[in-house]
């Protein structure tokens, strides 16, 4: 599943990330590159954390046309993320 992620200028230096369709899931990079990398960390971390907690969630990725006619989403680069969640299935490693 492909999660629509927005990548915004903040300030002088680093890129801040809102993920629209998984609330409270943010990040920043240096560059455009770090932060799409951060964004599938943050993705993926936030996602963890909610089954570890047993919190009941679900994932409809929007339209990126969509957010983008939204007001609160202006002014930002636009990427889609690759999400597969049978990842959170899997035990941690040692």
């Amino acid at each position: 599943m492909d999660i629509p992620i927005l990548i915004r200028k903040k300030g002088d230096t680093k890129y801040g990330v809102t993920v629209p369709d998984i609330p409270g899931c943010v990040t920043t990079g240096e560059t455009v590159d770090k932060a799409m990398s951060n964004a599938t960390k943050a993705i993926y971390g936030h996602v963890g954390q909610l089954v570890e907690q047993g919190k009941a969630f679900e994932i409809k990725p929007s339209e990126v046309e969509y957010l983008s006619r939204e007001p609160d989403y202006a002014g930002g680069i636009w990427a889609l993320v690759s999400l597969d969640l049978a990842k959170l299935d899997d035990p941690p490693e040692d």
